[in-house]
């Protein structure tokens, strides 16, 4: 998958899941092309290493997504994080080895109270300070630090 694949999809607008893992084609460009797919509920990202904070500004729209993987998205930093604040209906949350992630992307979460389920595996920038900001997401059930420093 390409980002002129993603383009084609642009007209599934009754689309409410859609698996990108490992489409190491796809990039911040083909992300923009998603924005018409208001109805998903679920996008993995997963190992798409092109998706970058620019890309996750461009899903500001989505806001029905209840579950967003980006694991393995290397290039997304504490800006994309803040460019998901308006996803409200976030219930799960993957940030595994999103080496960009600190302290400051974690504080962007807040207005996340609907997440259950929040990864942080990999993420060696947040420290203890981070994790105090997330006190505020009382619905969260799930939360992996596994190889958290």
């Amino acid at each position: 998958m390409s980002d002129n694949g993603l383009r084609a999809l642009a007209g599934l607008t009754a689309l409410t899941s859609l698996n990108l893992a490992v489409c190491e084609r796809v990039s911040d460009d083909g992300l923009r092309a998603l924005g018409s797919l208001t109805a998903l509920t679920t996008l993995s990202l997963y190992r798409c290493g092109l998706v970058s904070d620019d890309g996750l500004r461009a899903l500001d729209g989505l806001t029905a997504l209840t579950d967003l993987n980006l694991d393995g998205c290397g290039c997304v930093s504490d800006d994309g994080l803040r460019a998901l604040g308006g996803l409200t209906a976030l219930t799960s949350l993957n940030l595994e080895h999103c080496q960009g992630v600190s302290d400051n992307g974690l504080r962007a979460l807040a207005g996340l109270t609907a997440l259950t389920s929040l990864n942080l595996w990999g993420c060696g920038l947040v420290s203890e300070d981070g994790l105090r900001a997330l006190a505020c997401l009382t619905a969260l059930t799930d939360l992996f630090l596994q190889g958290y420093v």
